[in-house]
Parts: C-alpha cells; structure tokens; sequence
C-alpha cells in the first residue's frame, strides 16, 4: 500500500502528553528526578511501539496526524486504511488529470462515512471513475485523511495504560535479555497485557 504521512511527526512533547513522566515515576515508586530523561525515552518508545501505520496496533493512530494513500482504483466503497477517523471532513479524494495536477472530487461525487473511527469512502457517481485506457498511472487515485485522536486527553485509557505498562517493562528491564530465569517470562507477561488491555483496539490483518 502506498501510504505516507503528509504532517509534521509528533514531537516528543506531544506524546508525553498522553502519557506524563509523573505517571510512569508513580508506577514505579521513583521519587528522584535523576532519570527523568531516561523515563521520557521509554514513554516514547512505548508510543511508537503500538501507534500508527507501522505500530503494535497494526494501523491505529494514537495522535492526529495527516496521511495520503494512493489505492489502485476508487471502488462502490473505498476503506481508508488507517483508525480513528474522527474527522470526516479531513477526508478528500481526487484523481490525477492529464497534466500531473490532482482535481478533488466533491461531495456529490463521494462521501467519506465514519463509524467508531472506521471510515469508508463511498462512490455516489460513477462520472470520473472511469479507468484511464491506456493509461498506467500508480497514483491516479488520491485519499488524503486524518487518522488519531485530536487531544491527548482523547485517547482512550486502556491504550494509555497499555504505554504506561510498556514504558514501566522498558524501566524496569534495561537490557533486551535478562539472565535471572525467574524473570525470562516478562516478554510474555508483557504480551498478554497488551492483549488484555489494548487487542480490542487492534486492528486485524483484513481491518475488520
């Protein structure tokens, strides 16, 4: 899937805001401010371990952040590919005309419909759809979209506790393996909780 990300990335500020220092310090009874930075790192990496196109998640946007993606063909009902949509009028579609410049359709062409995040283009006309004979062009079809939550106060508690757990494993275990055989476990433990607290937000391989 061509699908590439159009804003500029979240800064660090923006994704300790979903979940604070102060949260993951009282987790885990650190009561100095010596590793305050290193705590930051491990809220971070927690983020975009299960965030966005590439995360845990297989697709879900903790933060808003703009996309593009370039579908082979604009059916009946396009889905675009990333979750939450909350914003339909963030969604456009357009076709790449003769000269290399793209002409977005209006809304009585296509309407974007959203349901829980989910969100599928549907084609109301048939005028402009047509394939282009003789013509091979990957990117002919464009869908611009935002997909994540507008405020950090938005994303909802089981994925925040899901960073908070997997920045509290980062914290606690600072090598990628551990000798002491009653902890060879906590990769597992740790798999669960993501399971447990954050599979219902997980977006399976045919986004269903």
């Amino acid at each position: 899937m061509d699908l590439r990300r159009i804003s500029d990335p979240l800064t660090r500020e923006q994704k300790l805001a979903v979940l604070p220092i102060s949260k993951v310090k009282a987790q885990e009874r650190v009561a100095h401010n010596e590793e305050d930075e290193l705590i930051g790192d491990h809220i971070e990496a927690a983020f975009d371990h299960i965030h966005g196109p590439n995360g845990w998640l297989n697709g879900y946007c903790l933060l808003e952040e703009s996309f593009e993606v370039f579908p082979e063909a604009i059916g009946d009902t396009t889905e675009v590919p990333l979750r939450p949509v909350v914003d339909e009028a963030s969604v456009s579609v357009a076709r790449r005309l003769a000269m290399g410049d793209y002409a977005t359709y209006g809304i009585a062409d296509v309407l974007p419909v959203s349901s829980d995040g989910f969100c599928t283009v549907a084609r109301l006309r048939a005028s402009g759809f047509d394939e282009q004979i003789g013509v091979i062009d990957p990117r002919q079809y464009r869908i611009q979209f935002k997909a994540g939550w507008k405020e950090p106060g938005l994303v909802p508690r089981p994925l925040v506790q899901a960073m908070l757990l997997l920045a509290s494993h980062f914290y606690q275990n600072r090598e990628a393996t551990l000798s002491d055989t009653r902890v060879s476990n906590v990769s597992k433990k740790v798999e669960f909780g993501l399971l447990s607290l954050a599979g219902r937000y997980r977006i399976s391989p045919d986004h269903s």
